[in-house]
């Protein structure tokens, strides 16, 4: 065996292995099926640990029926607008920096709930 075989096993082996996991969640498709949802942004993206912060979440692929998580916690007043924006309103939560999740899609650390805010 030489070293650009050996080489180009290793890159094979790694464009299988990772690829499929890259792709997850930019709407990239790696088989047949609906493109994945990709949240691309949250605005606001912070407001108070009691919730009821009005948001507007722009990305692509978001099915009419989708399921909208802050931190793990399902949203309130989910309404998709159009396949790339998503109103809802944000459920009590601690404090600290959240994931926000559309189906499948997820934008880690997209919203922050602050204690303060709102006092």
């Amino acid at each position: 065996m030489s070293i650009v075989t050996d080489f180009n096993r290793l890159a094979l082996g790694f464009l299988l292995l990772f690829f499929p996991l890259l792709a997850l969640g930019h709407g990239i498709q790696t088989g047949g099926g609906p493109p994945l949802p990709s949240v691309g942004s949250v605005s606001p993206d912070r407001g108070p640990v009691e919730g009821g912060t009005q948001v507007t979440i722009v990305g692509d692929y978001f099915p009419p029926d989708t399921l909208v998580t802050f931190g793990g916690v399902q949203a309130r007043h989910v309404v998709v607008v159009n396949p790339e924006e998503i109103t809802a309103v944000t459920p009590p939560h601690r404090s600290g920096r959240v994931a926000v999740g559309v189906g499948s899609g997820v934008r880690g650390w997209a919203f922050t709930y602050d204690a303060q805010a709102g006092k």
